[in-house]
């Protein structure tokens, strides 16, 4: 049964929300693509884009100031289009880089002291699609149906039951993947949990429905044990979109109904799950953003002109941090 979402308290929040940084972009402008937070520090990757090339984007919040990274970068990646990043201490960073004209995708990979590149170490054709960063140094890497751990010295692959867009961690041994299952041309939302000997897919409510396609989780947040979040869309034939939302209580997943429009990033501080979502159309104004908050079993809907997508907290100050184009937002 699906769980419906009725915001009791709606607002705006765009008097909460400033912009903390603006890359300037080349020919075809920038974009960021992903933000990661850990303590006091934030890191945010993308890329601008020319006529004929790209330029990766890495910019770092200290705790002062946000600032672009250039040199400090391997020049192999340079050029490269960062698409994730992850970060499980300051000291242990690590970003997806991709190669969309060519084959040298990999990792980059910041261990304290300075960035190095690691090239994809598989035989697969498909770059990595997802990164996640654990304890002092080690890290998942996900492809198609497929993952790779390090453990701070070498490289163990696995297999996996979907196709991982997202993952977020508990624990070494408590490890949440989402993503997608493709069969042909018609595909379902996917989830997979890893218990440190493998990787279980875990059964989600039934939400596909005929003519439905692109069906995809592309966001996950594990609170507790018990309390796992997992957030995505899908298109319909008529050029709509719709959101798609699931809640783990430790044994199953229920789904929630939250309108319309697809669902781009979660957060949590402070005992409140912040969703980002996109009220896309195919007709004028096209975009309508919003942020839904859940404290305590009650919802809250704010409504904003910033086009905000991936969403990550600062835990020590609490500070949300969101992506809207080639902009970071900063919401108080």
């Amino acid at each position: 049964m699906t769980e419906p979402v009725n915001p009791v308290r709606k607002g705006r929040l765009d008097g909460r929300c400033r912009v903390a940084y603006r890359q300037k972009g080349l020919a075809n402008g920038a974009k960021f693509l992903d933000i990661a937070t850990n303590r006091d520090q934030a890191w945010a990757v993308g890329e601008r884009v020319d006529i004929d090339y790209h330029d990766a984007v890495l910019v770092h919040w200290d705790g002062r100031r946000w600032r672009r990274l250039v040199r400090e970068l391997p020049e192999r990646s340079r050029s490269l289009t960062l698409t994730k990043v992850s970060a499980s201490t300051p000291a242990n960073v690590w970003i997806n880089a991709e190669d969309y004209e060519g084959s040298d995708s990999g990792l980059l990979r910041f261990d304290g002291r300075r960035w190095s590149f690691l090239p994809i170490e598989t035989d697969e054709t498909d770059p990595y699609q997802e990164v996640l960063a654990l304890g002092d140094e080690e890290a998942w890497a996900f492809g198609e149906r497929w993952a790779q751990h390090f453990d701070g010295r070498t490289w163990g692959r696995y297999e996996t039951p979907i196709t991982t867009l997202a993952a977020t961690a508990l624990s070494p041994r408590d490890i949440w993947a989402v993503g997608t299952v493709a069969d042909g041309w018609s595909s379902e939302p996917a989830a997979a949990h890893y218990d440190g000997r493998g990787w279980q897919r875990t059964p989600l409510p039934a939400v596909t429905q005929a003519g439905m396609f692109d069906v995809q989780l592309t966001s996950v947040l594990a609170v507790a044990p018990d309390d796992v979040w997992a957030a995505g869309g899908y298109h319909t034939p008529d050029g709509q979109f719709g959101p798609l939302l699931f809640r783990w209580n430790g044994t199953a997943w229920r789904a929630l109904a939250v309108g319309e429009g697809a669902l781009t990033g979660l957060s949590h501080h402070g005992g409140t799950v912040w969703v980002a979502g996109d009220e896309m159309t195919s007709y004028p104004p096209y975009d309508s953003f919003y942020l839904l908050t859940q404290e305590r079993g009650r919802w809250s809907r704010f409504g904003t002109k910033l086009p905000l997508t991936v969403l990550a907290h600062a835990s020590s100050t609490g500070r949300l941090w969101g992506l809207a184009g080639n902009k970071v937002i900063e919401c108080l």
